[in-house]
Formats: C-alpha cells, structure tokens, sequence
C-alpha cells in the first residue's frame, strides 16, 4: 500500500499546485480587468469634456473621401460629436463595456452618378452598404426586362466611428476607426498602462487634423495605422473588412464568471 499512498500524494501535491496557479491566474486576470476599467473611466471622462468643446468651437475640420463612382470630393465637414458607453453588470455592478465617439462629416457637393451594367450596379450598391452610405437606387430595365442601368444618389453624410474596446485579461485597449481616414477601417493597440494624458492630447489633435505624434505612440503602432481598405481602391477591388461589432458579448466563456468569483 505504500506505493499507492506515494501515488495519492503525489496527485493531491498536483491538486493543490493546480488550485494554486488557477487562483493565481484569476487574481491577475482580475488586476488586468480592473486597470482596463480604470482606463476606461479615464477615457470617457476626457471624451465627454472633448466632445462639449468640438461642438462648441467651430474648428472647420475638412476630409477628402474619395467614394467609388464618383471620385474624389475634397470637402467634407466634421459636424455633431456624440460619445457614449455602453456597460454590462457583475453582481450588479456596472462596468464599461466599450466607449463609441461619433460624428458624421458633410459636404456641400451633390453625390450622384450612374452605373451599368447589373453586375456593377450590386457591386456597387455593396460597397455603399459597406461602408454605412445611405443612398437611394433608381433603376431602369432594358427591353428584356432586365435592370441594366441604374442612378446612384449618395446621402452627402459620412458617418464616422471611433470605438474604444478592450481585450479584458490582457488589459490591452483597442482602438478602432472607421471612415475616420477615407473609407478605411484603422485599428491602434495598447497597453492600459500607456493610457494616459499625453495619448490624450496626441488623440485630440489627430481627431482635428491637428500636428500631432499620435501614430507614433504606443508600443504596437508602426509609422503610421494599417488600413484594410486604401483611399484610392475601386469598387471591384475591394476586399470589405468589417469592425467588430457593437456589442461583444462573446468573451471567453470563464473570463466573467472568475472575475465575478474573485471580486464577490
């Protein structure tokens, strides 16, 4: 019996070591939780104080699109800035699920064209639906009954999303935009711990088209953001890259339910 009492040690040693590194997984997972919602709070507070003084002070900040069809239009307006949070509970507690700002950037110049044959009509209307174009379709049959042809009106509103979201237990911050630089998704990493006022600053004068160093900043970045989809790319060309979506309630499976154990 005395092997089987070594083998019965043995295992509980590994019960205990097993408990002991989850235990200590859950208490950094839960660290890095907590700083990511400290973060947060950060974030959305300079956010809210940001956007006030956007829609007070006209700062006339002009982007060029460049929407397929059409060609390039070089004077769009950025006008009305929102920001909100969105938040979910643990042990009804509220936390910051992810922080959207948004604003939409308007031109004067009338978006309307045509496009034929049926193939380059749904390619086109895609492309549109992509990148969030409201537009009205008016469309004309041949003698065959066939749509062949078609008139595009673009809405003359751009709207543009700026998403903070987080990858919770490795306390990293995501940042992603879209439409901000053309119709381009562009997405910035970090580390909680980089947050802080400088990036603030540096975020404040990108959003303005302001000299900045904002795409330098944070360990992850290169030169300057990858974009999925260049400015310049045709129709036909493009592979459409979505951002995630507005909510993100897929997270790992056990990620909620440590946090809520260790906290309670």
């Amino acid at each position: 019996m005395a092997f089987l009492d070594d083998l019965k040690k043995e295992a509980e040693q590994h019960k205990q070591h097993a408990a002991m590194e989850a235990h200590k997984k859950t208490a950094e997972v839960t660290q890095n939780f907590l700083l990511v919602q400290s973060r947060f709070k950060n974030i959305l507070a300079y956010l809210v104080d940001l956007v006030k003084q956007l829609n007070v002070v006209d700062l006339k900040v002009v982007r060029s699109y460049y929407i397929d069809g059409f060609g390039l239009i070089d004077n769009f307006v950025q006008e009305e800035y929102a920001v909100k949070a969105e938040y979910f509970t643990i042990d009804q507690k509220e936390f910051i699920e992810f922080i959207q700002v948004r604003f939409r950037c308007s031109t004067d110049t009338a978006i309307s064209f045509e496009k034929k044959p049926h193939a380059a009509i749904e390619l086109q209307r895609k492309y549109l639906w992509e990148n969030g174009l409201k537009h009205q379709c008016s469309e004309f049959k041949n003698d065959k009954g066939v749509v062949d042809r078609a008139i595009f009106q673009v809405d003359s509103h751009i709207p543009v999303t700026i998403k903070f979201s987080a990858d919770f237990e490795n306390a990293k911050i995501i940042l992603s935009l879209k439409n901000f630089n053309g119709l381009t998704s562009n997405e910035f990493i970090y580390d909680a711990d980089e947050i802080n006022d400088a990036l603030f600053d540096e975020f404040a004068k990108y959003l303005v088209e302001r000299p900045n160093n904002f795409n330098k900043m944070g360990r992850y970045q290169n030169r300057s953001p990858n974009s999925t989809i260049p400015l310049t790319k045709r129709v036909d060309e493009v592979e459409y890259v979505k951002l995630d979506p507005e909510t993100e309630k897929e997270k790992k499976p056990g990620l909620i339910d440590s946090i809520k154990s260790f906290l309670s």
